[in-house]
């Protein structure tokens, strides 16, 4: 005779032996099940059953705590039993009042959907990929605003251009100043241009070669300054939460690579959890995968990194040394990855560690290796290696039009 067998639903729970439902719990939305699976064990040691197939481990542990054997089934009973699940919470009286155990079922999956899919954009690491998304797409809006800034007014006074370096501190001047006529000391100390500077600009306006401007346009130009002024402030705004959510829940990855750049890779490798699986060599070339397939596809000398030359370990160093160092960079990242996934908690050593290992690098390879011998190296596929038209140039006479052969001489084996 078969063993009974303890079939969790969402509606609750079912023992069934065969075609028959000995025992049947309901449990509700939220309801603690532990209290029902003593219910179902006591009902069951009413029937005189002291051994059970069950589906999963917390239930089996549950059952054993009751005094009751179990076992776990096998995946064709698994299987045969989800096919006729619809059937047995019927048979057993879970389906509901409205729309049957079809539709008891189809709510609570659709439930269960609606909830998986709630907790998984609650996620602080996918407010964190947008977050630094915004922040580069941000950089290049201001890049681009206060640059068409520049070069508009600059029709009107070049020589500002010269003098300011900062493209934000000259956008910031045109909004308090505008024309070049009405620039003063008090106005330009106010703006924090003082002494020698404050000077050089007083002179360069009054000798400007630039030429006249409409009040139009200098309404416009100090629009698109405010413009500028704003999105910087945002800016400023936008980093500070990058970095307040690395600290948060990336304190590791913050310590090693900066907040700015570990977002970036947190980004690239699609949440916190993913990033926490890859292993080094791959955290290595994140941002770099053009130039990795086609290294695969050309047989050419793959990239040596890809974000992580913005670390300051990386693009600092001699040329030589870098790939060694974006290795051991990529290395400790991936570690903190996986303690501030899987731990959360910081780890102290892994700056030293990394310290160490720069330190080391930069004796041991502190002068360039030897120049490597050229190899020529040819990726020519077959129909590129065949003479144009059939034969070899040593074959084809030395004057006159030749003959087009599209097919090869036949040789002496042939």
């Amino acid at each position: 005779m078969p063993e009974p067998i303890l079939y969790e639903a969402d509606e609750g729970f079912i023992v069934i032996n065969g075609d028959d439902v000995l025992v049947s719990e309901r449990t509700e939305k939220g309801q603690e099940r532990t209290e029902k699976l003593r219910k179902v064990a006591e009902a069951v040691k009413r029937k005189g059953i002291s051994r059970l197939k069950v589906s999963s481990i917390p239930a089996q542990e549950k059952m054993e705590e009751f005094g009751i054997e179990t076992s776990i089934i096998t995946d064709e009973e698994r299987d045969d039993l989800d096919s006729r699940k619809v059937a047995i919470i019927e048979k057993a009286g879970l389906g509901g009042e409205s729309g049957g155990a079809l539709g008891e079922a189809r709510a609570r999956a659709i439930a269960a959907a609606e909830q998986e899919v709630s907790e998984a954009s609650s996620k602080e690491d996918l407010h964190l990929v947008n977050a630094i998304q915004a922040l580069d797409e941000l950089d290049r809006f201001l890049n681009i605003t206060t640059e068409r800034t520049m070069e508009w007014y600059s029709l009107h006074f070049p020589e500002l251009q010269d003098i300011l370096k900062d493209n934000l501190a000259l956008a910031k001047l045109i909004i308090e100043i505008g024309r070049r006529g009405t620039f003063d000391e008090e106005a330009l100390e106010k703006q924090g241009f003082g002494g020698k500077k404050a000077e050089a600009i007083m002179l360069a306006s009054e000798k400007s070669k630039g030429g006249t401007i409409s009040e139009k346009d200098v309404r416009r130009i100090v629009g698109l300054a405010e413009l500028a002024v704003k999105t910087a402030a945002e800016r400023e705004k936008l980093a500070e939460a990058v970095d307040s959510t690395m600290n948060k829940i990336a304190p590791n990855i913050t310590q090693v690579a900066g907040a700015t750049i570990g977002a970036r890779l947190i980004a690239r490798a699609g949440g916190l959890e993913r990033m926490a699986r890859l292993p080094a060599s791959t955290i290595q070339v994140l941002g770099a995968e053009k130039a990795l397939f086609r290294a695969i596809r050309t047989g050419s000398r793959p990239p040596k990194h890809g974000i992580l030359f913005q670390h300051e370990a990386v693009h600092m160093a001699p040329k030589w040394q870098r790939g060694k160092i974006a290795r051991t960079l990529a290395n400790k990242i991936a570690i903190a990855a996986r303690i501030d996934y899987y731990r959360g908690t910081k780890a102290e050593e892994l700056t030293g560690l990394f310290e160490k290992r720069l330190k080391e690098i930069k004796i041991k390879y502190k002068e360039p290796p030897p120049p490597r011998p050229e190899q020529r190296r040819e990726f020519r596929r077959d129909d590129q290696q065949r003479p144009r038209y059939g034969r070899s140039r040593a074959e084809r006479k030395p004057g006159g039009r030749q003959e087009k052969r599209f097919y090869k001489k036949p040789g002496p084996r042939q």
